[in-house]
């Protein structure tokens, strides 16, 4: 019996579906996002820096690990861990050395940089790469669980004499920036069932975790439920680009 599910598992096919929306209050969106589905590679990308450089990060990045993902590549991954992971990572270093040369290039584009998240299905084994705190979740009725740890730290905004000072994340390890420590790597086995969310944080800043699995979990597929994800961001307040990537099994 055992056997047999390891077998309908490694089976197991996905389908995905992403949006991604400005939100209410920035005047363009800095996130990207790739859906590689015959390459089951699934990216999100949340850009940062002025003069639009932000955008370019994130669009760089992700164009860089799709030329990076060869048939050949996913090749040699397609059922090794080790590989798969050694591949994400060495990937991501590749992304952050794209973007830090065309910064270094192009002086409108100084100190830009961009959180990264890639995830690669090989059958029913989900692999997570990461810098930032774009996040992934698993869900399914039982709950809902954050696979990714943010790369963030509080910092405080001084504000008038006698108030307190204001406090808010700071990401700490991002695309265009040299990296002190290789990006964050998971590996999990799906459960039948169990579906995967790649988010900005533009969403979980807005939704909470609860609200983020309730959407999940009554929507009749997952154009409806990246819509309803978005909307329920939007209507939060919007603060920042938003974007979704769904992945449930067929």
């Amino acid at each position: 019996m055992f056997g047999f599910l390891k077998k309908l598992l490694r089976r197991t096919r996905y389908h995905a579906f992403g949006r991604t929306d400005t939100g209410m209050v920035r005047d363009h969106n800095e996130d990207s996002f790739a859906i590689l589905a015959d390459r089951e590679i699934y990216l999100v990308a949340d850009g940062m820096g002025g003069h639009n450089a932000g955008e370019v990060a994130s669009r760089l990045a992700i164009e860089t690990l799709i030329d990076y993902f060869t048939p050949a590549r996913l090749r040699r991954m397609r059922g090794h861990d080790e590989e798969t992971r050694h591949s994400l990572v060495v990937g991501l270093h590749q992304a952050n050395r794209a973007v830090m040369d065309a910064a270094e290039y192009e002086p409108n584009y100084r100190g830009m940089g961009s959180t990264l998240i890639v995830c690669r299905l090989d059958g029913a084994t989900l692999h997570t790469c990461h810098v930032g705190d774009t996040r992934c979740y698993v869900a399914d009725a039982s709950g809902i669980t954050q696979i990714t740890t943010d790369h963030t730290a509080m910092t405080y905004l001084p504000r008038g004499e006698g108030e307190k000072p204001r406090s808010r994340p700071v990401v700490t390890m991002a695309i265009g920036f040299a990296f002190q420590q290789d990006p964050e790597y998971h590996r999990l086995t799906l459960k039948p069932g169990q579906q995967v969310l790649l988010c900005s944080d533009g969403l979980w800043s807005m939704v909470t975790d609860a609200e983020i699995h309730a959407i999940l979990m009554a929507a009749a597929s997952l154009e409806e439920a990246c819509a309803n994800l978005l909307e329920r961001a939007n209507a939060a307040g919007g603060r920042d680009n938003i974007t979704a990537v769904v992945l449930a099994p067929r």
